[in-house]
């Protein structure tokens, strides 16, 4: 997942804090009292359909329009919002929740200069501490927003170390596997297939550079540059880097972006060479093209889907070269209360077509293409204002499409690769944060000399700018 942008979308609605700072009308009204139980239960259109029915009866009551107000927000009908909050404004100046979601169909509808003041209002009125947390997304996303209308940089730093349990993502028993796919006793695994484990540092830098075009539409270009170094185990050291460049356009409570990318991976591993053969390394080539495509439905909620094309090709081992469908769907939810949690959900499926053939048999061959699906979720926690403990999960399926592709005993290889991860992050100063973390993924498959699990503890320090 985007982080920034799950970040920026995480500041939806929060405790109706009008509750306990405003001098709002309390009301019995059997309607009013429904509508109430509909918003708990996170119905809000159901509630604004009801409280429509009785809109000429009851507009101009401070409960009625603020009811009806949170119920319009949330159910992406910003103008309405906008004009029952006013109404209730005119009659409690100080109704902080009003206020406060006013500021937020503000923000949404693109008026970001009256959603910063009003933020900043809310926000020197000591309110309670998930409404400051709330208050801080907000004007952290207004910040961004504005880099994105104006010329200019952006980039980070980031240092780190940590330790990789499997470096090679090497099955425990290479001997027994072989034996298994291939059915060859007694071989010992070299090179790529020893599971190796060892400390390692990083560093990673960024940077790019946005221009607004008109009407909404900016244009890009940056790259980032990835180095991490293992302790007694040079060969695994990796370099990692990346160019793109491409436009978005951000419209009222839609943005597409468009973009192409290239990159490259460098490692030279240690493969074993075969007398007469050139040597073989990790090195990867890959470029790619892409849409993407996202939406707000309300405060609460945002889709999205996903469009890309990417070729990978192998320098020294062009068995490997494949072009790539990538298609996604995303969802974003944000819930209300303290923490301001949020919860980040993509589901994937590619169609990887391998470049080229190799023999099975005397008289067969086969290639690498093969089919991905999948699903990834990231949940975000708000511990205070400066610190935010997250996590993630993840599952994806791989199915082989070419009969004895992986090994000779295993007509059809399938792999059902899992991750998760902890991690908690401390904003120390205004731009930096400091991370740590822990991230596990195993393969289970039927091909097992690719089986394997994985641990990797890391810290890091990053840097924004």
């Amino acid at each position: 997942m985007n982080k920034n942008r799950a970040r920026i979308q995480g500041m939806a609605s929060v405790v109706l804090w009008a509750a306990l700072t405003s001098s709002a009308i309390a009301a019995d009204d059997p309607v009013l009292e429904n509508a109430r139980r509909l918003l708990a239960a996170g119905n809000a259109r159901q509630a604004y359909t009801e409280l429509s029915a009785v809109q000429d009866k009851m507009s101009g009551t401070p409960e009625f329009d603020y009811l009806l107000g949170v119920a319009a927000l949330e159910s992406g009908r910003v103008e309405d919002a906008i004009i029952a909050f006013e109404r209730v404004l005119a009659l409690i100046p100080n109704h902080a929740g009003a206020q406060m979601d006013l500021a937020r169909a503000y923000y949404a509808t693109g008026s970001f200069d009256l959603a910063e003041a009003a933020f900043l209002k809310l926000q020197a009125a000591n309110p309670p501490p998930a409404a400051q947390e709330a208050i801080r997304r907000y004007l952290e996303a207004l910040q961004a927003r504005k880099k994105q209308l104006q010329a200019g940089w952006t980039g980070f730093g980031e240092l780190g170390w940590g330790y990789d349990s499997n470096i090679t993502a090497a099955t425990a028993d290479f001997g027994a596997a072989v034996a298994h796919d291939y059915g060859f006793a007694g071989f010992v695994g070299t090179g790529n297939a020893v599971k190796r484990s060892a400390w390692f540092g990083q560093a990673d830098v960024g940077l790019d550079y946005s221009r607004p075009i008109t009407r909404g539409w900016s244009w890009f270009a940056g790259g980032e540059q990835k180095a991490r170094a293992y302790r007694h185990e040079p060969h695994y050291n990796f370099n990692y880097g990346e160019l793109h460049t491409g436009a978005s356009l951000n419209s009222g409570q839609s943005q597409w972006k468009v973009s192409g990318s290239l990159s490259y991976f460098e490692q030279q591993g240690d493969i074993p060479v075969v007398t007469g053969a050139p040597e073989l390394n990790n090195d990867r080539r890959m470029g790619g093209v892409g849409v993407e495509w996202r939406h707000s439905l309300d405060t609460k909620n945002q889709i999205g889907a996903q469009l890309q094309w990417n070729r990978n090709r192998f320098p020294t081992n062009g068995v490997e070269d494949f072009s790539q469908i990538y298609a996604a769907f995303s969802w974003l939810r944000s819930f209300e209360g303290k923490g301001v949690p949020l919860i980040y959900l993509t589901a994937f499926v590619t169609d990887d077509h391998a470049t080229r053939s190799f023999a099975v048999t005397p008289t067969d061959t086969a290639t690498k293409s093969k089919n991905l699906a999948g699903v990834r979720g990231y949940l975000q926690y708000s511990v205070n204002p400066k610190t935010i403990a997250y996590a993630n999960l993840g599952v994806i399926y791989r199915r082989d499409k070419d009969s004895f592709a992986r090994a000779a005993a295993v007509e059809k290889g399938e792999d059902w690769y899992s991750e998760a991860g902890l991690g908690l992050a401390w904003q120390f100063r205004e731009a930096c944060a400091l991370r740590v973390q822990y991230q596990y993924s195993r393969n289970d498959t039927d091909v097992k000399t690719y089986q394997f699990d994985r641990h990797e503890a890391s810290t890091s320090v990053r840097c924004d700018i």
